[in-house]
């Protein structure tokens, strides 16, 4: 029994895990643009201001975490 429970628990904290990171590479999924131009018509379809530059592509909002908050209305 003991062993099962120890099992059980740890397929819980597998499960809320994958959660937290399918909704985070969602987020980037939805939010990242080849072109400046696809970056600013995303942004004024959220609502936020400017864009700005993740590594080779172009994201909406003018940084990470105020595209994060966009994208969770």
């Amino acid at each position: 029994m003991h062993i099962f429970l120890r099992n059980f628990k740890f397929l819980i904290f597998i499960f809320f895990l994958s959660l937290n990171f399918n909704s985070y590479s969602h987020a980037h999924v939805r939010g990242t643009f080849l072109s400046e131009e696809e970056a600013e018509n995303r942004s004024l379809e959220l609502g936020c201001e400017g864009i700005h530059k993740n590594q080779d592509k172009w994201m909406p909002c003018k940084n990470e975490k105020e595209l994060h908050i966009y994208l969770r209305k």
